[in-house]
């Protein structure tokens, strides 16, 4: 399947689930225009259960030191006190459905696991919701990468897609530090 594929599929969903601040899907999507749809949702299982499982390590991390959790979240770029107050206030409700809606809206997922262990959420729950919540995302990246690839591929402009998926990428995050600043 491409051992290098894997392993920075699973380290980019470990990393960003706990500290790192750039989402799965840049790799997810270059990974769908590189080496198709098919291939790109299989990582996007791996990053999902990876993301997942790291976020094990930040639900104990917040059940045990939830100020000392938040306050390393506060130096994590692009993450503010609103942020921790938002995340804090959904996992005391459906928190799911947040979850989920959070992972589209551009709400971190390892504040929703520090929220969860704070809230003493049941860890199995609360993993499962994670893969469900993480997966949807990835695979709705993955969809529309492939989607763009092929609409491009259809209408003669394949060497379109790279520097598109580029630029997308920077103008999504260039967009959301600068609303975040």
């Amino acid at each position: 399947m491409g051992l290098i594929w894997i392993l920075a599929t699973v380290l980019w969903g470990v990393a960003e689930a706990t500290l790192f601040f750039i989402v799965p899907d840049v790799l997810l999507t270059f990974a769908a225009w590189r080496r198709g749809g098919r291939f790109a949702l299989r990582l996007a299982v791996m990053a999902a259960g990876a993301a997942s499982l790291a976020g094990i390590v930040m639900w104990c991390w917040g059940r045990s030191d939830p100020a000392g959790a938040e306050h390393v979240m506060l130096l994590i770029p692009a993450i503010g006190p609103d942020l921790l107050i938002r995340t804090k206030a959904e996992m005391s409700g459906l928190w799911p459905l947040h979850m989920l809606s959070g992972a589209v809206s551009g709400v971190p997922y390892k504040l929703y696991a520090i929220a969860a262990g704070g809230h003493h959420i049941a860890l199995l729950p609360f993993v499962l919701a994670s893969f469900v919540a993480r997966l949807a995302r990835f695979a709705l990246s993955v969809g529309l990468a492939a989607g763009g690839a092929a609409l491009l591929d259809r209408i003669g402009r394949p060497q379109w897609q790279r520097p598109l998926l580029i630029g997308f990428w920077i103008l999504l995050y260039a967009t959301y530090f600068a609303l975040r600043a």
